[in-house]
């Protein structure tokens, strides 16, 4: 099992993810594991929900308005 902890941030292109990438790499803690993973709207939009009811902000957002990082 991997989760600790999950955190996301839009980016707008990949330059914009390239950026935050080097961010983080320039700051990582001296202990630890840090994975990174790109979803493109394509993908995020394919996410499927196995258990519990779409939030109200979930419910708001098309997948052409997500990008995560």
């Amino acid at each position: 099992m991997l989760q600790f902890s999950v955190y996301s941030r839009v980016c707008h292109g990949h330059e914009a993810t390239d950026k935050h990438l080097a961010r983080l790499k320039q700051n990582l803690p001296p202990q630890g594991s840090i994975r990174a993973m790109v979803v493109t709207e394509k993908q995020y939009a394919k996410m499927q929900l196995l258990l519990g009811e779409p939030t109200v902000q979930e419910k708001k957002l098309t997948s052409t308005q997500l990008t995560l990082f």
